[in-house]
């Protein structure tokens, strides 16, 4: 018997509502499935340009020890190979000479700094790295503290700290490390410098930090690791006006002098 007019044209609404939905779906499906692709693209794109990052090796911590005041001969990257350390005084800004058999490459502290990092900074004037070394964990190989802060206003205080962060090692090729922690600072003022320093001889170094304390002052603070990263004490253990600033000459006072070769 056949079906109404009224009931023929209600299927036939039915049928042609399902088919745009199965149609919609369709789209969408295909509109997400483009969107994936070229997300994958793009991040794809940007593994390329950032790049992985030289792996570090596997081999077991090897002896640090001091080739001058301001040179360490360590191996950073844990390759079995002895790099060196330069210009490491306590201004913080010296950098690393990697070692594979007759080729040298060197990494500055501001190339430690990561692509974003870089990128945050570029808008901002008058920035600044600093960074040191030091077995802040005792796990016996070499860590890297970093600063990237800016520079006072004459002597007002800018309040930019874009980088505070420890990386453990061993540290890959490009100074970047798989473990990261944070350094917990009381303030976020100028970082005129920093160094290392293992006062009580657990095997585990202090943060020394050079801080901007503003009017032309600068004050001495100590960190230490804490919850994974360091923690940095706002109390003043110095305080110094222009002059009277340590000297960055002093340099590492705390490896044992290299055995000469």
């Amino acid at each position: 018997m056949p079906l109404p007019a009224d009931s023929q044209q209600s299927s036939l609404g039915e049928e042609l509502l399902s088919l745009r939905q199965r149609r919609q779906r369709t789209r969408r499906r295909r509109l997400v499935a483009a969107g994936g692709a070229g997300l994958g693209v793009v991040a794809g794109g940007l593994w390329l340009f950032l790049g992985p990052g030289p792996e570090p090796g596997g081999h077991a911590p090897m002896a640090v020890c001091a080739a001058g005041s301001t040179t360490l001969r360590a191996d950073v990257d844990a390759d079995g190979h002895l790099d060196e350390i330069r210009g490491l005084n306590r201004e913080g800004a010296g950098s690393v000479v990697f070692r594979r058999g007759a080729h040298r490459t060197t990494v500055g502290m501001g190339d430690a700094r990561g692509f974003w990092q870089k990128l945050r900074g570029a808008p901002k004037e008058d920035m600044a790295t600093r960074g040191t070394f030091g077995d802040f964990d005792g796990d016996g190989y070499l860590d890297l503290a970093l600063f990237y802060s800016q520079r006072d206003e004459g002597d007002s205080v800018r309040d930019s700290m874009l980088v505070h962060e420890v990386r453990y090692g061993p540290l890959a090729r490009d100074l970047s490390s798989d473990r990261t922690g944070t350094i917990r600072m009381g303030q976020s003022a100028f970082v005129y410098g920093v160094w290392v320093t293992d006062a009580d001889h657990d095997g585990r170094a202090e943060l020394q930090v050079l801080q901007s304390a503003g009017d032309g002052m600068a004050a001495r603070h100590v960190g230490r690791r804490s919850g994974g990263g360091i923690s940095v004490s706002n109390r003043e253990a110095d305080s110094y006006a222009g002059a009277d600033w340590p000297e960055a000459e002093l340099g590492r006072l705390d490896f044992r002098a290299c055995a000469a070769r």
